[in-house]
């Protein structure tokens, strides 16, 4: 990772994180940014984009994390992470991130 993005890994403080990625090991697959709904949160939400409606409809499914330690064990997300609030991005078929067709911000 490059010393710019170590720096806003540093600034953004932390991240809600799919135990499927924290820790079953799964890359990440999804990710998206809302607004901050907690002190030092970035916004940035990270899955493996294989975890089903049931999965994600549990809080216990998910921790918050340190932004540069994710950065560190999934360095392709750190170019996305100065990308605003309502965004949402996922990997194709090729491994690279493109933004999501069919994410919406929630309410």
């Amino acid at each position: 990772m490059n010393l710019f993005a170590n720096a806003l890994a540093a600034a953004l403080g932390r991240c809600i994180v799919s135990k499927a990625v924290s820790e079953g090991g799964a890359p990440i697959g999804f990710m998206y940014r809302e607004e901050p709904v907690f002190e030092q949160d970035s916004g940035w939400r990270f899955f493996s984009g294989d975890e089903t409606d049931e999965f994600a409809a549990n809080p216990e499914n998910f921790g918050v994390y340190d932004i540069g330690g994710i950065t560190r064990n999934h360095p392709a997300v750190s170019e996305w992470l100065s990308q605003p609030a309502g965004t949402a991005w996922e990997l194709d078929e090729n491994g690279v991130f493109q933004p999501a067709a069919d994410w919406q911000p929630q309410d």
